[in-house]
């Protein structure tokens, strides 16, 4: 079949996040333009594919002026032919989203937004170092309303160290009841390359993050917020197609710094670096091959993040024992012909699949 996915990065940003461990990079953006033009040869190289879902990411794309947003759209566009529907989703933070540049996104054919929102505590907000205040954060939210956009994820992070209960049921209260379509859960987490991860940021415990989880979830299904992935919630006919797309083993084209594609049996990678992107031939830093048995594995970890689960018959004879262990623990269970996670199963995934490996 081919990629059908593409997930371009766009990687300027103001400042960094006290959490992020992206690949970003921080005030350089009068690299813009040349960033565009090298991303407009790496895409030539895939004139005609048909594409159903496109995901500009970053950093932060919406830093990129509405020119240089208008010059992106052409060149996708001129090189990719977009099927009918296709769902065009532009990553954005709050404090760059004003009404000009929404009607510009909406008019040059972007029909989802996900609004880097994170948390409607000004203490949180401050502490993850986010630009934005709550007041902000809702005026984005309400601007992109405005400009005509029915398909707005939200993100949405938890697990902050000491977070009360009544600060978590407030924060996603408040974030649930703006009434956007799509939700995505984050855990805080320290990673390597993070400034938390320099100052050695101790997290709450486990079991604590786990009933954090599930309260949450039961928060977001009171507002008709349904899972469909262990982080992620929709209403009914906003699931997130790009996505989806990744959590089904799916080929997909990835462009532009540190971006990462998978085609045929092959995983690559660009180089993180900005002036070797800009001026390299060859923007890739590296590939995988991937076997059968490691392709298989990948669909079934993958597919049961999905509340849909996997078929059975994707399960590999060698980790059926295990499985079958899993069942009977009450982690995972068969309904037809799909094997599902638990919510219980749910809490403990990540150490699960890490059994299953």
């Amino acid at each position: 079949m081919g990629p059908s996915s593409v997930y371009i990065h766009i990687p300027f940003c103001s400042h960094k996040c006290l959490f992020c461990s992206f690949t970003i990079a921080v005030a350089q953006t009068s690299h813009s333009d040349d960033y565009l033009d090298r991303l407009a040869k790496e895409v030539g190289q895939y004139q005609g594919v048909s594409v159903d879902t496109i995901y500009v990411g970053g950093g932060t794309p919406s830093m990129l002026s509405e020119d240089q947003l208008k010059r992106l759209m052409t060149v996708i566009k001129e090189n990719f032919s977009l099927r009918a529907g296709c769902e065009i989703t532009m990553e954005a933070n709050p404090e760059g989203i004003d009404l000009s540049k929404a009607a510009t996104l909406k008019e040059l054919g972007f029909n989802r937004v996900s609004l880097g929102v994170q948390s409607l505590n000004e203490r949180y907000l401050k502490f993850l170092g986010r630009r934005h205040d709550a007041p902000r954060a809702k005026n984005a939210y309400n601007i992109l309303k405005q400009a005509g956009f029915n398909n707005v994820n939200l993100d949405l992070m938890y697990a902050f160290p000491s977070q009360t209960k009544q600060e978590l049921e407030e924060d996603v209260c408040a974030i649930a009841s703006l009434g956007s379509e799509h939700l995505s859960l984050y855990t805080l987490t320290i990673e390597p390359n993070s400034r938390f991860y320099a100052q050695a940021l101790k997290l709450d415990d486990d079991e604590k993050i786990a009933k954090d989880y599930q309260r949450v979830t039961e928060i977001l299904g009171s507002y008709g917020f349904k899972q469909y992935e262990i982080s992620n919630f929709a209403k009914e006919g906003y699931q997130s197609r790009h996505n989806k797309n990744y959590w089904s083993g799916k080929e997909y084209i990835g462009l532009g710094m540190g971006a990462h594609g998978f085609m045929g049996n092959r995983r690559y990678w660009n180089t993180e670096r900005l002036q070797e992107y800009l001026t390299k031939a060859d923007a890739r830093a590296g590939f995988e091959e991937l076997d059968t048995k490691t392709l298989i594995m990948e669909k079934v970890l993958f597919g049961l993040r999905m509340n849909e689960g996997i078929d059975t018959t994707l399960v590999p004879s060698d980790k059926k024992t295990i499985i079958d262990g899993f069942i009977q623990e009450g982690f995972l269970m068969v309904e037809g012909p799909r094997l599902k996670v638990t919510d219980k199963g749910r809490i403990v995934l990540d150490e699960l699949s890490a059994r299953l490996i």
